[in-house]
């Protein structure tokens, strides 16, 4: 019987060489337990360049499929365990409450949900999910305060003047897990990484330029809150679609395809960080 293969380097946390452990991302008690397939982002670049068709259109079949669900080897096991302890719970009474007026709206057409959830503790919410773009972007995204933050529980030394985080409802053909990004826009370069996956997505905003509104709803204020408190948050989540592999692109299909032109801007003004 074969003994099973460790895998080891550098913990994207602590940043030490040691033995690295499988972490969901996003954690498997939010329906993150199938098999996906994932697929290189420069490939399907090539692809949807070279068969000249839509996004959604594109045979993924070259991806590699993952058995276990959507993660990596990241963290350590002494940081897996702890981040998991802390953040994980809270986090995931969070998406299953938004999740749950999903179901109830199911049967509506709407833009956005309004909600009001009870006896949550935002900053375990938040850490997590810095947590998991930590985890998607190599080198603490060069920012090695983010260490100090993430592994002490309690930590408020946040930097919310560099960093601004985004949530949506996820909807569309695609799901995205794209490290760290620069397009060029009309307000300038903006810096962006993104995690959209059923039913909750997230988009990181580095650097913001202060006149740049972008789409979902802001929860940065989450990572004031003390790590013990407790309270009700109201908020209005809009739904965005992800129909194209470009962070931050929420055209729904209609506007794709009455758009073609501005598909090709997009990919040309879109580069890897």
């Amino acid at each position: 019987m074969s003994r099973k293969q460790k895998t080891y380097g550098i913990c994207r946390l602590c940043g030490e060489n040691k033995e690295l452990t499988f972490e969901y991302v996003p954690p498997e008690t939010v329906f993150n337990k199938g098999a996906v397939r994932n697929v290189c982002l420069d490939a399907v670049i090539k692809d949807i360049i070279k068969e000249n068709k839509l996004p959604w259109e594109i045979n993924y079949g070259k991806g590699k499929i993952q058995q276990r669900g959507r993660g990596g080897f990241y963290l350590c096991s002494d940081c897996n365990s702890c981040t998991g302890q802390w953040y994980v719970p809270g986090y995931s009474r969070f998406v299953h409450a938004i999740q749950g007026v999903m179901l109830q709206a199911r049967e509506q057409k709407y833009e956005s949900l309004g909600l009001r959830i009870k006896n949550i503790r935002p900053l375990p919410i938040f850490k997590q999910v810095m947590t998991m773009f930590c985890d998607i972007n190599s080198g603490l995204m060069g920012d090695d305060s983010l260490k100090g933050y993430l592994l002490d529980k309690t930590s408020r030394s946040f930097n919310r003047e560099r960093y601004h985080l985004y949530a949506h409802i996820h909807a569309g053909a695609l799901e995205r897990m794209n490290g760290i990004m620069v397009q060029a826009t009309n307000f300038g370069i903006i810096t962006l990484s993104e995690i959209s996956t059923y039913p909750l997505g997230f988009t990181l905003y580095i650097d913001k330029p202060k006149n740049y509104k972008p789409d979902g709803v802001e929860i940065t204020s989450f990572s004031e809150w003390q790590y013990e408190d407790e309270g009700d948050v109201q908020i209005i989540i809009p739904k965005l679609e992800c129909n194209t592999i470009f962070s931050g692109d929420y055209r729904t299909k209609e506007e794709i395809t009455g758009s073609a032109e501005g598909e090709a801007q997009i990919r040309e003004n879109t580069t890897e960080r």
